[in-house]
């Protein structure tokens, strides 16, 4: 297994290092998408897009209008894209493009390129705007949406830079609101001695996690597909980063079965009294069972279903605790008083 192997180099890169300091190299480029001519995904990847569908028009709040019309959209062409894993996501096209055709255009341009997300960050969406007008794209993190514009896909269409612009937006939009403050993230961006692109480095709060996201999926999920010298300075300079994004992107195994479509997300976390722990790839006989990480004592169980579980951490003393489902030992949550 790719993460077997990872772990090992990074375990003999870190040995290598032990007892010196590690010198920070500059930056590999300058932004993750539009700064250089790797094609991190590619046209023949899976995409799991299957129908779009027409609702209606409806009043949306489409931020982002570049003819400064407001924030709020009368008559919004509304469309429903389908996905193979049974889960669908609303793309919402301005009225300034005036005919269902000229707003179904775009919003079929953008369907491959969501189908070849990842299904559960595809699923974190809420939906995804398309204005007319050519501006750069970005993501709404809190609402987990972002906005394309229409001038702007066809360029990175012709770049081959739409799929890998939709990525990046899709992290901000998706999974970033659980993780930009959660310590594990936090550790791995302080332990590494650099950052993969300036954009990164001068953003870190906001922009880091999706630009390190779309090398490490590469690197992950399609070893090969990136330059061995590239593979080589992302494994010498955030090996803690990958480790990071490892866990999201590598599905978990038992001896006894492979769940490729098993994800979790905790969040908030640390937490004051409540947790979240989004789900994804349950059976209707799963659990989550919460232990102390004092003891291993269980302290509570509940059952999981796919999408949003709450867990009531109102009781418990103030301390470490983790999540277990079907077997495997999950995030760890820290209740704060």
């Amino acid at each position: 297994m790719y993460l077997k192997k990872l772990k090992l180099s990074l375990f003999i890169f870190l040995s290598i290092l032990t007892g010196r300091d590690v010198i920070a190299q500059s930056p590999l480029f300058p932004n993750s998408v539009v700064s250089n001519d790797i094609d991190f995904i590619i046209e023949s990847d899976p995409d799991a897009f299957q129908t779009l569908d027409f609702i209606g028009r409806a009043n949306k709040e489409m931020p982002g209008d570049p003819n400064g019309g407001g924030l709020f959209d009368s008559n919004t062409f509304v469309f429903d894209a389908h996905f193979e894993d049974g889960g669908s996501l609303e793309i919402w096209c301005h009225s300034s493009f005036l005919t269902q055709e000229a707003a179904e255009e775009y919003a079929t341009k953008l369907c491959p390129r969501l189908g070849k997300l990842p299904d559960f960050q595809r699923n974190l969406l809420d939906h995804v705007v398309i204005h007319k007008g050519d501006a750069g794209a970005f993501a709404e993190i809190e609402g987990q949406f972002f906005i394309l514009y229409s001038d702007n896909m066809d360029k990175r269409i012709n770049t081959n830079d739409l799929e890998e612009t939709v990525f990046h937006e899709s992290v901000h939009a998706s999974y970033q609101f659980m993780y930009q403050n959660d310590p594990s993230w936090l550790d791995a961006q302080a332990q590494d001695p650099t950052f993969v692109t300036d954009y990164a480095r001068d953003n870190q709060q906001v922009e880091d996690m999706a630009e390190s996201a779309l090398f490490a999926y590469t690197l992950i999920s399609h070893p090969g597909r990136l330059d061995s010298n590239i593979e080589d300075w992302l494994l010498a300079n955030i090996p803690n980063r990958i480790e990071w994004f490892s866990a999201i992107y590598e599905s978990p195994t038992s001896t006894s079965e492979t769940t490729s479509k098993f994800k979790i997300f905790t969040y908030p976390n640390p937490t004051n009294e409540k947790c979240t722990v989004y789900l994804e790839g349950m059976r209707d006989t799963d659990q989550i069972r919460v232990y102390s990480l004092t003891d291993g004592q269980l302290v509570k169980s509940l059952d999981a279903q796919n999408g949003n579980n709450e867990i009531d951490l109102d009781g418990l003393p103030s301390g470490s605790y983790f999540l277990s489902i079907r077997g495997f030992e999950t995030t760890v949550v820290i209740k704060q008083r």
